[in-house]
């Protein structure tokens, strides 16, 4: 008898603990507590997906619909990347708490003038600097307290399109230890990221951008040295042992070295370009001594503009160089 009882009251504890596990409710997840919902329309060519490949200066529209059935949304927020507090905020009058359509416009590779096309209420700011590869983000909403509200689990993705080409450490070496038989690579195309020496130079002459040179003074015996560069259709040329009068001159352009230039500082085409048209490259030689950290703007023939980076000049020894590193628009 005690161990049917026994029996009985163990029976009596689980069923309670299986009543009490049944109407156990489950707690709202946080991210999906409002049921935000996130439509991206495809109203125009330039209306972003959730996913797509771009090019530099491509127009983008990021064209939306942002709904919250349960509660009162406060601001719309886009954000650049996969953290942060959002680069543009969209503050909603009462007749847009529940859902707003919008449409936020921008330009790829560029900081992106912003227009709202439906309603106004942008509070400034910017879509963010484009960079080539990929680039995220996420339109989501906040309440009157600022506390997200969600997204709508999606995050658009733009791959960039790389529109530069970039040469990273070529040796030139001055050419005034190496006159005997001219084989010192004094000689840069910057098209191509090819050296030349003064033998193989006039077979390839069309291809050439620039020459570097120093410039040597002696003062109370003490002998320095001035690094330079120049194209070959420099008038009159500041280095003449090398004979290149029947080279072909290719008429490349340059601005003035500039101190603490860093071409990652430079990721898109147009950043690029504005920078170097910003210096203004019409020069034909730099007769102005150059130094590491220097960034020479420049403009190709072809209408393209570029910007080289001088990351180390040895002066000295037996085989003195100039270390450069370049990147210029497609």
């Amino acid at each position: 008898m005690k161990n049917r009882y026994y029996i009985s009251s163990l029976t009596a504890v689980l069923v309670a603990i299986l009543s009490l596990a049944s109407c156990k409710k489950t707690a709202p997840n946080i991210f999906n507590m409002f049921e935000v919902t996130l439509d991206l329309h495809q109203n125009s060519p330039y209306s972003l997906s959730e996913n797509q490949t771009l090019n530099e200066g491509d127009s983008i529209y990021f064209d939306f619909t942002i709904s919250s059935p349960n509660a009162d949304m406060h601001q719309v927020v886009l954000q650049v990347g996969a953290v942060g507090l959002g680069n543009l905020r969209i503050t909603l009058d009462d007749a847009h708490r529940r859902s707003y359509t919008g449409i936020i416009k921008g330009v790829v590779g560029a900081n992106g003038a912003i227009t709202n096309a439906v309603i106004p209420g942008a509070n400034g700011g910017s879509i963010g600097s484009f960079r080539d590869g990929p680039n995220t983000f996420r339109i989501w909403a906040v309440d009157r307290q600022g506390i997200y509200m969600g997204d709508g689990y999606k995050t658009i993705n733009i791959n960039v399109t790389n529109k530069i080409t970039q040469f990273v450490n070529r040796k030139l070496y001055f050419p005034d230890v190496d006159s005997a038989n001219g084989s010192a690579g004094c000689y840069l195309s910057l098209e191509t990221g090819e050296t030349f020496n003064y033998q193989t130079g006039a077979a390839n002459s069309d291809k050439i951008d620039l020459a570097i040179y120093r410039t040597i003074t002696v003062s109370n015996g003490v002998t320095s040295y001035g690094p330079r560069l120049f194209a070959l259709n420099a008038t009159p040329l500041p280095y003449t042992p090398n004979n290149i009068t029947s080279w072909t001159k290719k008429a490349t352009r340059f601005a003035n070295g500039q101190a603490g230039q860093v071409l990652r500082n430079y990721g898109t085409a147009a950043l690029l370009k504005a920078y170097a048209q910003g210096r203004n490259p019409n020069l034909t030689a730099i007769t102005a001594n150059l130094a590491a950290g220097q960034g020479v703007a420049f403009l190709l023939p072809s209408g393209k503009y570029g910007l080289l980076v001088i990351n180390q000049i040895s002066l000295t020894g037996a085989k003195p160089f100039m270390d450069v590193s370049w990147r210029y628009e497609l």
